[in-house]
Protein backbone atom coordinates (compact mmCIF):
# COMPACT_ATOMS: atom_id res chain seq x y z
CA UNK A 1 0.00 0.00 0.00
CA UNK A 2 1.60 3.32 -1.28
CA UNK A 3 2.83 5.68 1.87
CA UNK A 4 1.57 9.30 1.33
CA UNK A 5 3.59 11.56 1.91
CA UNK A 6 2.97 14.67 4.31
CA UNK A 7 5.71 16.99 3.05
CA UNK A 8 6.16 19.12 0.06
CA UNK A 9 4.79 16.16 -2.68
CA UNK A 10 2.75 17.55 -5.13
CA UNK A 11 -0.67 15.53 -5.05
CA UNK A 12 -3.24 15.65 -7.76
CA UNK A 13 -6.66 14.08 -7.13
CA UNK A 14 -8.63 13.46 -10.36
CA UNK A 15 -12.63 12.47 -9.94
CA UNK A 16 -14.42 10.68 -12.82
CA UNK A 17 -17.97 10.81 -12.57
CA UNK A 18 -18.96 7.91 -14.69
CA UNK A 19 -22.26 4.96 -15.08
CA UNK A 20 -21.28 2.21 -13.16
CA UNK A 21 -21.01 -0.41 -15.76
CA UNK A 22 -17.85 1.54 -17.13
CA UNK A 23 -16.33 1.71 -13.19
CA UNK A 24 -13.95 -0.81 -13.58
CA UNK A 25 -12.94 -0.28 -17.42
CA UNK A 26 -12.22 3.00 -16.98
CA UNK A 27 -9.89 1.89 -14.32
CA UNK A 28 -8.52 -0.91 -16.02
CA UNK A 29 -7.74 2.01 -18.65
CA UNK A 30 -5.79 4.43 -16.48
CA UNK A 31 -4.17 1.19 -14.70
CA UNK A 32 -2.82 -0.11 -17.84
CA UNK A 33 -1.41 3.15 -18.91
CA UNK A 34 -0.12 4.09 -15.59
CA UNK A 35 1.59 0.68 -15.52
CA UNK A 36 2.87 1.17 -19.06
CA UNK A 37 5.04 4.75 -18.82
CA UNK A 38 3.40 6.99 -16.16
CA UNK A 39 5.18 5.05 -13.73
CA UNK A 40 8.83 4.97 -15.52
CA UNK A 41 8.82 9.10 -15.60
CA UNK A 42 10.69 10.72 -12.98
CA UNK A 43 9.17 12.37 -9.82
CA UNK A 44 6.58 9.40 -9.79
CA UNK A 45 5.42 8.26 -6.28
CA UNK A 46 2.18 6.42 -6.77
CA UNK A 47 -1.16 6.46 -8.36
CA UNK A 48 -3.97 5.14 -6.15
CA UNK A 49 -7.73 4.06 -7.45
CA UNK A 50 -10.65 4.42 -5.70
CA UNK A 51 -13.97 2.67 -7.03
CA UNK A 52 -16.97 4.27 -5.52
CA UNK A 53 -19.81 1.54 -3.62
CA UNK A 54 -22.19 2.68 -6.39
CA UNK A 55 -20.29 2.68 -9.29
CA UNK A 56 -20.67 6.03 -10.03
CA UNK A 57 -17.16 7.38 -9.22
CA UNK A 58 -13.53 6.99 -9.69
CA UNK A 59 -10.98 8.68 -7.67
CA UNK A 60 -7.36 8.68 -8.52
CA UNK A 61 -4.91 10.32 -5.69
CA UNK A 62 -1.48 10.80 -6.89
CA UNK A 63 1.63 11.96 -5.75
CA UNK A 64 4.65 13.28 -7.51
CA UNK A 65 7.94 14.60 -6.13
CA UNK A 66 7.49 17.50 -6.88
CA UNK A 67 4.91 19.73 -9.19
CA UNK A 68 7.90 20.60 -11.59
CA UNK A 69 8.06 16.35 -11.76
CA UNK A 70 3.92 16.85 -12.77
CA UNK A 71 4.42 19.33 -14.97
CA UNK A 72 7.07 17.29 -17.31
CA UNK A 73 4.59 13.97 -17.16
CA UNK A 74 1.87 16.67 -18.04
CA UNK A 75 3.77 17.82 -20.73
CA UNK A 76 5.19 14.06 -22.19
CA UNK A 77 3.76 13.17 -25.47
CA UNK A 78 2.70 9.87 -24.18
CA UNK A 79 0.22 11.68 -22.37
CA UNK A 80 -2.00 11.28 -25.76
CA UNK A 81 -2.37 7.23 -24.81
CA UNK A 82 -3.70 8.12 -21.51
CA UNK A 83 -6.42 10.21 -23.08
CA UNK A 84 -7.11 8.05 -25.68
CA UNK A 85 -7.65 5.03 -23.12
CA UNK A 86 -10.19 7.19 -21.08
CA UNK A 87 -12.24 8.26 -23.98
CA UNK A 88 -12.57 4.91 -25.27
CA UNK A 89 -14.19 3.97 -22.38
CA UNK A 90 -16.45 7.10 -22.01
CA UNK A 91 -15.80 10.04 -24.78
CA UNK A 92 -17.98 12.10 -22.70
CA UNK A 93 -15.94 11.63 -19.57
CA UNK A 94 -14.85 14.92 -18.11
CA UNK A 95 -12.47 14.87 -15.11
CA UNK A 96 -12.53 16.98 -12.13
CA UNK A 97 -8.56 17.20 -11.13
CA UNK A 98 -7.33 19.24 -7.98
CA UNK A 99 -3.77 19.57 -6.86
CA UNK A 100 -2.37 19.93 -3.49
CA UNK A 101 -0.25 19.27 -0.52
CA UNK A 102 -0.68 16.60 2.29
CA UNK A 103 -0.99 18.80 5.30
CA UNK A 104 -1.91 15.95 7.88
CA UNK A 105 -1.81 12.57 7.84
CA UNK A 106 -3.05 10.50 10.87
CA UNK A 107 -2.80 6.65 11.38
CA UNK A 108 -3.99 4.29 13.39
CA UNK A 109 -2.47 3.48 16.21
CA UNK A 110 -0.65 0.04 16.47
Amino acid sequence: MPTIHQDNTFTQIVRFDVSPEKQLALIDAIVGEVQRWVRLRPGFISSTFHASHDGRHVINYAQWKDEAAFRAFGEDPQGKHLQAAIRAVDAGLKPQAIHCRVVRSIDAIG
